[in-house]
């Protein structure tokens, strides 16, 4: 088994590089399906979680290369709209595909993220956004399908801020027709990021940082390159350390 050692009772001294945000670039993974054409990411941090939503991509058709901490997805084409099962079980964080697939093609699979009942750890309001936007959503045995001949801006009012929720509609509604106002929005840091990344892919969006978020459809998106900001917990966890231990 393995083992971590730490000398303590001395101060810590140093610089540091904070890694890319998982937390932000999960979802911004989610939105290159988005484009029919090419996103590139930088700062891109090299975790499992990364991994897995790489294959995840792979598996709808995306071609997708890492090269140090820069990714480039090709989404031209996508094929698939079904999430593997055992991606869904592995990684919850994979649920905002739902929206990005409903909003690129107008159909997408899902199930109950890790291997969870809806019960214990709730989508509910991640389906309820994208029913307002007009998808038909059928959930059995776990699974979730979704599907839209057209998904149409509308107002959506969540009765807690959730951050994946508010995700999920963002992904699904820059493609949509109309506009779509999302109030009780999420107001993290990672719904900024999300926001900022899809503006310069041509989104029409404003109000993120606040409870209420207004997203005007677009037609298309187009060719980008964004960088993934620093891990606000990682940078924490460091800023803790050396006020604990002193130092600089």
């Amino acid at each position: 088994m393995s083992a971590i050692q730490v000398e303590g009772l001395r101060p810590l001294r140093g610089e540091i590089r904070i890694q890319g945000s998982k937390n932000a670039v999960l979802p911004m993974m989610a939105a290159c399906v988005l484009c029919r054409g090419t996103t590139v990411l930088t700062n891109v941090p090299k975790i499992r979680d990364v991994t897995c939503m790489m294959d995840i991509l792979r598996s709808a058709g995306c071609r997708c290369e890492m090269s140090g901490n820069r990714l480039t997805v090709d989404a031209e084409h996508i094929s698939e709209v079904s999430i593997p099962r055992d991606s869904v079980a592995a990684m919850r964080s994979s649920i905002v595909l739902l929206g990005a697939l409903l909003g690129r093609t107008g159909e997408a699979v899902s199930y109950y993220p890790g291997g969870c009942s809806i019960g214990s750890r709730p989508v509910d309001l991640h389906l309820y956004g994208l029913r307002k936007l007009g998808a038909e959503i059928t959930e059995k045995d776990g699974k979730i399908v979704a599907a839209a001949k057209h998904l149409t801006g509308c107002r959506i009012h969540f009765s807690y801020p959730s951050v994946g929720a508010t995700e999920n509609v963002l992904l699904a509604s820059v493609l949509a027709e109309g506009t779509t106002v999302i109030e009780g929005a999420a107001r993290e840091p990672e719904i900024v990021h999300l926001c900022g990344m899809l503006r310069g892919m041509g989104a029409r969006i404003r109000g993120d940082g606040s409870d209420c978020i207004t997203v005007e459809g677009v037609s298309r998106l187009s060719d980008s390159e964004f960088c993934v900001s620093g891990d606000r917990i990682v940078a924490g966890t460091y800023l803790f350390c050396v006020t604990a231990a002193s130092g600089s």
